[in-house]
């Protein structure tokens, strides 16, 4: 557990970026990333497959067809599905950027706060990694019955790393008994990066990866 977490760009690389103001979850955001060498980039997909973090800041947001097209396998994608019904759409389109060849099923990893559209992207893509995300700490029967259904990621808010320590890491322990990766969202300072890889966390989700890549 000395290993040090892979670091996730959350929405791409936004913010202040040398001379320019990146917004998230945008095409100049997932470039930035890449420029940076991102190993994996995080982005919402909400109704209509746009890539926006809340439903109402889809009008001019690009679509996840775009993103994947501009990405095109230079680094390693996190869906997190926001709108239950764009996952049938949202797999048809990861279906065609894995037949163009620019995509490895390995880059995808598709996750979800609506726990059955993460389950459903697994049995309709059994080739890729999904995950449930979850702000709390998960009693082990509904572990047990998530690794039943193939989920094999949990995405938990660093406040439950507090929390699991408190606890003798028994959530830590059992999960990975089962065999989950678990990666921790969003870290933004130092201190907090450090206590989550002394944890063991396999990846961090952040909007500074300036401060913690180093």
């Amino acid at each position: 557990m000395t290993a040090k977490p892979l670091i996730i760009y959350h929405r791409g690389r936004h913010g202040k970026v040398g001379a320019r103001e990146i917004k998230e979850n945008t095409i100049e955001a997932f470039e930035a990333a890449i420029a940076e060498g991102a190993q994996m980039i995080e982005f919402d997909v909400w109704t209509g497959l746009r890539i926006a973090h809340d439903p109402g800041e889809n009008a001019d947001a690009p679509t996840l067809k775009q993103a994947l097209d501009v990405i095109g396998g230079r680094a390693s994608v996190n869906l997190e599905i926001k709108s239950p019904s764009a996952l049938r759409d949202a797999i048809l389109v990861i279906r065609a950027a894995l037949r163009s060849r620019r995509w490895l099923p390995e880059q995808i990893v598709i996750s979800s706060f609506h726990h059955a559209s993460a389950i459903n992207a697994k049995a309709l893509m059994p080739e890729l990694c999904c995950g449930i995300i979850n702000d709390g700490v998960l009693e082990f029967t509904y572990l047990e019955w998530l690794r039943r259904r193939s989920i094999s990621n949990l995405h938990i808010e660093w406040m439950n790393v507090y929390m699991d320590r408190e606890y003798d890491c028994r959530f830590r322990d059992h999960a990975r008994e089962l065999g989950f990766a678990i990666w921790v969202w969003t870290v933004n300072d130092r201190e907090t990066f450090d206590v989550i890889a002394e944890y063991g966390a396999d990846a961090i989700f952040t909007d500074r990866p300036d401060l913690l890549k180093h």
